[in-house]
């Protein structure tokens, strides 16, 4: 690796960390990955693997890890996701020198540096950035492994597979992948190698498989039920109550249809959320006139694939209806980055002015930079001061019950699904879904209220009601 990658690394790094100093109030599945980590860190790892939603566990691990000289949880779960997210950039790097060459590599690492999507994510204490870090290393080394014939890459890239499935359960795509690398440069190496990598992979993954197996008494990819719902429709079973819930896609899909709604709201957020309207002109661009380098096309079929192949389970998603978020859409978005930058590049020939290609990636990174650099959730800060009063009227580790998960890290509570018996209850005002209104219309006539939040009501600030309940004994 080249010392102007390893300087786009530190910039990415120091992106990451100048946005999560931005963040106001951490997100939802943020509180999960905290809480996860906390439990891990007090030797309870049945329950942190069983918070809702379940997801994963290496994130929370490194988290608990990284806890013990930092004595931060929160700081702890950032600084993973800053350094791990900033150094994925290495591998989007080298996959776009491979295809293309140095122009298109810095091109494509400068997006993937200050993308506002990824930058977004990058910057809290998620599993994201964790899970991109061994996913895009995993992909890159397998096809190393193939073409140069090594067991050693091919064992390396069934570790970065099993990792990457210890961070999010799409980390299983990685074994199909190796074995589109290994079609697409077909030769005797190829059988054996996906033999091993599939061995290699099965056999890191087999003590988290066996706990998902005693937990749900089926050998299957996640304690999720959602890729377990994904393959019995394959199988010709069918869910409508789930396109009755009370969420933007499944509106979209329930007014629109699958094609429509769900086609619609996808290719909104890819080109609108994900690649921030400005960069989609330049990805189609690319798809158009590619142009790779010499002897390179076929590995440039084996990243369109990948991007392709991670698509198909969130189009499927909206035909089942089961949940949905833009984030699902950051790793084809960072495998078609340099794609995007070849379009780039392509569009800056065309005015044969070598000086427009830099000149218009640095306009674009600064607009990015304006962006990642905006304060994040400054309309929940009441979360903050709903937790604040909690914590002073029936103090810490207390049953608390809230619509707004983010309240239950800053309370240091652990997370009540369940709002009977609970010592509080949290409900942030306008984002109640129809169910949740009921409740709080209903807890409102049975308990006392404590207080909205924030106090005096602020300007741009959501309004959080919290209800004292009963104390425990």
């Amino acid at each position: 690796m080249t010392r102007r990658a390893w300087l786009l690394a530190l910039v990415a790094v120091l992106v990451r960390a100048a946005a999560a100093f931005r963040v106001q109030v951490i997100d939802s599945d943020s509180t999960r990955d905290l809480q996860m980590a906390s439990l891990i860190g007090q030797g309870r790892f049945s329950e942190a693997l069983r918070v809702p939603t379940p997801t994963p566990p290496l994130h929370p691990f490194l988290t608990s890890l990284v806890e013990i000289p930092a004595r931060s949880l929160l700081f702890s779960g950032v600084a993973v996701s800053v350094i791990l997210g900033g150094l994925s950039v290495l591998s989007v790097y080298a996959m776009a020198k491979r295809t293309w060459d140095e122009r298109t590599a810095v091109t494509a690492s400068l997006l993937y540096v200050f993308l506002p999507s990824i930058v977004d994510i990058h910057a809290e204490a998620m599993t994201e950035a964790t899970f991109m870090f061994f996913f895009l290393g995993g992909l890159a080394l397998g096809w190393r492994a193939i073409e140069e014939r090594s067991w050693e890459l091919t064992v390396v890239a069934a570790g970065c597979a099993a990792l990457a499935w210890y961070s999010r359960p799409e980390g299983i795509y990685l074994l199909a992948l190796f074995g589109v690398a290994a079609l697409l440069q077909f030769g005797r190496f190829g059988p054996p190698a996906v033999l091993l990598f599939s061995g290699v992979g099965f056999l890191l993954a087999f003590p988290y498989l066996c706990f998902i197996h005693g937990d749900t008494g089926q050998w299957q990819i996640s304690l999720s039920p959602f890729p377990q719902l994904l393959r019995n429709y394959l199988g010709g079973a069918r869910y409508p109550e789930l396109a009755l819930q009370d969420y933007g896609p499944y509106r979209a899909v329930a007014r629109h249809g699958p094609l429509l709604g769900g086609g619609g709201l996808l290719l909104s957020s890819f080109f609108g959320k994900v690649l921030w309207y400005v960069l989609g002109p330049f990805l189609i661009l690319g798809f158009a006139r590619p142009q790779p380098a010499p002897g390179q096309r076929s590995f440039l079929a084996y990243g369109w694939i990948a991007a392709a192949a991670y698509l198909f389970p969130i189009a499927l998603s909206f035909v089942v209806s089961t949940p949905f978020s833009h984030r699902f859409l950051l790793v084809p978005a960072a495998l078609l980055l340099p794609t995007t930058a070849a379009g780039l590049a392509r569009a800056a020939d065309w005015t044969r002015r070598p000086q427009i290609l830099p000149a218009l990636v640095g306009l674009l990174c600064v607009g990015m930079c304006i962006r990642d650099l905006r304060p994040r959730r400054a309309d929940k800060e009441g979360y903050r001061e709903a937790a604040a009063a909690i914590r002073k009227a029936i103090g810490t580790g207390r049953r608390v019950y809230s619509t707004a998960r983010a309240v239950e890290f800053y309370a240091g509570s652990e997370h009540l699904p369940d709002p009977a018996g609970a010592e509080a209850y949290v409900f942030c005002m306008p984002d109640l879904r129809a169910e949740e209104k009921v409740l709080e219309e209903q807890v409102s006539r049975e308990h006392a209220l404590l207080g909205e939040f924030p106090s005096p009501p602020r300007p741009g600030v959501l309004p959080v009601r919290v209800y004292l309940g009963k104390r425990s004994p």
